[in-house]
């Protein structure tokens, strides 16, 4: 007979070998006690790399406590570690069952109203029409979320072409941001040094034309 611990904190970590999978993860809800079936682990843990995704399981090993809170079978697969409940929100059911049969599973009870799939390593048999069932869940995943793309980095044609820029030269100033447009962007900086020469330039006539105080 299996040896049952009062708490899964009490499985010895180095005999755990089962990846996918965590001792927490197995134990009955509630208090916690665990019973582990080696053989039923290695099925579970071949149907998992089988699939190459996670499994949500909801109920496996089952404490007599646990089993009659929830109105289990007295000889239940869960009271001896032998079966797992298991949500079926990211699998395709039709192919889950296919892929836990030939990983060596042999009960299968279906409740599409809860979304889940009970299976075990007890007698072969299976119960409830799976029908129900939606044959692909896709659309229950979430959408891969979208974020807004990185702001365009602001050029030196961008800031010399903005409205009001260099607004002092007068008019020359639309005329050069205009011809400044069709330059290629390495010729932007000797275009905008010209231009504020030309500007300084402009001010210092201005400067000297101004009649003097008296």
């Amino acid at each position: 007979m299996a040896k049952v611990y009062a708490s899964w904190r009490d499985f010895p970590l180095g005999d755990w070998r089962w990846p996918n999978f965590s001792p927490q993860e197995i134990a009955s809800k509630g208090e916690g006690e665990l019973l582990i079936d080696p053989g039923s682990m290695d099925k579970l843990q071949a149907l998992r790399t089988a699939l190459g995704k996670p499994l949500m399981i909801t109920s496996a090993y089952r404490s007599a406590a646990h089993n009659k809170r929830v109105g289990g079978a007295t000889h239940s697969q869960h009271r001896l570690g032998k079966a797992f409940d298991v949500m079926m929100t990211n699998q395709d059911p039709a192919a889950f069952e296919r892929a836990a049969r030939s990983a060596g599973f042999t009960g299968f009870g279906h409740y599409p109203k809860s979304g889940f799939m009970h299976i075990d390593t007890g007698p072969a048999r299976r119960w409830n029409d799976g029908s129900d069932f939606p044959t692909a869940t896709e659309s229950k995943i979430a959408p891969t979320p979208q974020f807004q793309t990185e702001p365009k980095r602001e050029t030196v044609i961008d800031i010399v072409t903005k409205p009001g820029v260099l607004v002092g030269a007068g008019g020359a100033a639309t005329g050069v941001a205009t011809a400044v447009k069709a330059f290629p962007e390495w010729a932007a900086g000797a275009a905008l040094i010209i231009l504020v020469c030309a500007f300084v330039a402009w001010l210092a006539v201005k400067m000297i034309a101004r009649p003097s105080d008296v």
